[in-house]
């Protein structure tokens, strides 16, 4: 059971991080190269909507199979060793992990909203400011996720 819990786990965090990489080496470049600011907007409005949903269901995901496998590693530690106590690299991934949830719940819930509306209402120069912010704190995040990555296989 512990292994397919481990395998959701992984399959949410792939689904998120290969989705950041995808919008940021390849998406955002390529629609900036060659489409114009107004339909770029409003695809984005499209493409943001499906890849949001997609990683609120992997943060659910996320939290469900890593606090199943860290109460789990937290037993078997007590009744090891008389003290449950994750490993360093489980701690930075978790704290990480929790700030990465917080930026996207910023991200979805105040940045997003702004840029539909914006979108929704013609109003490009809000909706490009609200894009450069959602971008911003994407990249954020990217970078968050690859530290957790690592320290969870560096650090233990």
């Amino acid at each position: 059971m512990y292994d397919l819990i481990k395998l959701l786990h992984l399959t949410a965090a792939i689904v998120w991080m290969g989705g950041m990489t995808f919008m940021l080496i390849a998406l955002r470049p390529a629609t900036h190269s060659v489409m114009e600011a107004q339909p770029r907007a409003v695809l984005m409005a499209a493409v943001w909507q499906r890849f949001f949903v997609a990683v609120l269901i992997a943060i659910v995901v996320l939290l469900a199979s890593g606090g199943s496998m860290v109460g789990s590693a937290m037993k078997a530690a007590r009744e090891a060793t008389g003290h449950g106590v994750m490993p360093l690299g489980w701690m930075v991934m978790t704290g990480l992990g929790a700030l990465m949830f917080l930026i996207f719940g910023h991200i979805y819930f105040a940045g997003f909203q702004k840029y539909r509306r914006a979108v929704s209402a013609a109003q490009w120069p809000a909706a490009a400011k609200a894009a450069g912010q959602i971008h911003a704190l994407m990249v954020t995040n990217f970078v968050l996720g690859w530290l957790a990555i690592a320290a969870v296989r560096l650090l233990g």
